[in-house]
């Protein structure tokens, strides 16, 4: 049941059957006393069922001809047809008796000069969607290194925003997939989904108890392995905010998570060749988990999307390592009256202690996540609005079987140094939601500027390094 709450009324209303249960792009908009729009916006009516195709990219949507609305669609105007339909026009061609409009991403103040929404939904992600989102313009590599750390840094990966690992990181996007004018019924509640993206094969998957990531990496001569799980663990998720936007800004928006009760992770890797093995991915994973709403007239979508990011550091050949850990986390995450809420941190499983592998050097692994919920208006590939998310990045280090790299003596018989980094971060912020490498494909294939994501906030939950306990050697 969708609960949500504004002065000017709430509910679906008399939308001239925008809000049916066609909802595959999002409801669509209507006139509406308590949003004013931007001068340029241009409401086409419909909903989902004006829309009869949309571009293996994502950016152009075939409109029927016949909808209201669409005959003032033009280039520079913003088109707004759904919640997941709405960006500046680029271009418009005739398709047959329809008009297929190509679209850049806007922000969400480029859409609402005034309006007030404010929601308090429950998130049943078992009734939520599946959605992989369009064809991200194909796969952008800057180069693999050859070697890599022999001890990733799992503190300075967790940038998984904007900034996230530097030059020479191999960052993949996905095949082309297309987005169909009708969905497989079963689809709609499917409680997992898997991609091919490169070397990895990588499924997303959800219930009412968790949101959770499972990746599994190998080459076709099969010499580095990656394999792992990480969870986001949930009980009642429910999602609240209040954003006012007041001519065309958003002044202290509020957007809080209730129901994030803990993280688990599952690691193992191994690498034939040792140094030449090493890998740094970052991954832009497609998938996002959506939740279509309307406040007032005002069509929205809630949405939790995943990334990651991989780096392995192997010194040694066949070397391998692998870790579980589990976390507990009490609270709400968010940002309220310029309060960062972060959740009360707990050790349940510690991840140091169960760290095994062997190798005659040392080993490392890092694994980052972030988990990000959003109000989201826009083009799925790029939507825009307030968001907040969790970053979680683990490192773990395995010694050598042979005693302590870098000590003129082993430590001793059978004794070897491990330790683990763990890195939790609030983050939150407001923009279009885009990674940069596909920023400037989408720069560069439109021709248009894309503005930046701005963080509001970016706070610790925690952020420690523990290092095997009963070795005070492995500490100096």
């Amino acid at each position: 049941m969708v609960v949500i709450l504004l002065a000017a009324g709430c509910g679906k209303g008399d939308l001239g059957g925008d809000a049916t249960a066609d909802d595959r792009y999002g409801y669509g908009p209507k006139p509406d006393k308590s949003v004013v729009y931007q001068p340029d916006v241009v409401l086409v009516a419909g909903g989902s069922r004006a829309i009869r195709s949309v571009s293996r990219d994502g950016f152009t949507y075939v409109i029927d001809g016949n909808a209201r609305g669409v005959k003032d669609v033009a280039p520079g105007k913003i088109m707004f047809a759904t919640s997941e339909a709405v960006g500046r026009v680029v271009k418009v061609e005739r398709s047959g008796g329809d008009k297929a409009v190509t679209l850049a991403p806007v922000r969400l103040t480029d859409v609402v000069r005034d309006g007030h929404f404010k929601f308090d939904q429950p998130l049943d992600l078992e009734a939520q969607t599946f959605s992989p989102l369009p064809d991200l313009l194909g796969e952008v590599v800057d180069g693999a290194p050859a070697g890599g750390p022999v001890v990733p840094d799992a503190a300075q990966v967790t940038g998984l925003g904007v900034n996230a690992i530097g030059a020479g990181d191999l960052r993949l996007a996905v095949p082309p997939i297309v987005l169909a004018p009708a969905r497989e019924p079963g689809a709609r509640r499917a409680k997992s989904i898997a991609q091919k993206v490169g070397d990895w094969d990588v499924v997303a998957y959800k219930d009412r108890s968790k949101l959770g990531l499972t990746a599994s990496h190998g080459t076709a001569v099969k010499r580095l392995k990656v394999d792992f799980d990480i969870q986001l663990l949930l009980r009642n998720l429910r999602a609240w905010g209040d954003i006012r936007v007041t001519n065309g800004v958003i002044p202290n928006p509020q957007f809080r998570i209730d129901g994030v009760e803990g993280l688990a992770i599952t690691i193992a890797a191994g690498a034939e060749g040792g140094l030449e093995d090493n890998k740094k991915a970052k991954i832009e994973l497609p998938i996002e988990v959506k939740q279509p709403i309307i406040i007032g007239g005002f069509p929205a979508t809630l949405t939790e999307t995943f990334k990651f990011l991989v780096t392995t550091g192997f010194s040694a050949k066949n070397g391998n390592i692998k870790a579980t850990g589990k976390w507990g986390l009490n609270g709400p995450i968010g940002y309220v009256q310029s309060t960062v809420l972060t959740p009360t941190f707990s050790v349940q499983d510690s991840i140091v202690e169960s760290i095994r592998g062997v190798s005659i050097g040392v080993e490392g692994l890092v694994v980052a996540a972030e988990f990000r919920f959003g109000f989201m208006l826009g083009l799925p590939v790029a939507g825009a609005g307030p968001f907040v998310g969790i970053v979680a990045s683990v490192g773990v280090t395995n010694g050598s079987a042979a005693g302590r790299i870098g000590m003129p003596l082993p430590v001793g018989p059978g004794v070897k140094c491990r330790g683990s980094t763990l890195v939790l971060t609030v983050r939150a912020g407001e923009g279009i939601s885009v990674s940069a490498p596909l920023t400037k494909a989408i720069e560069h294939v439109l021709g248009v500027s894309i503005p930046k994501e701005a963080d509001f906030i970016k706070k610790d939950i925690v952020n420690r390094t523990v290092v095997q306990p009963d070795v005070p050697l492995c500490r100096d």
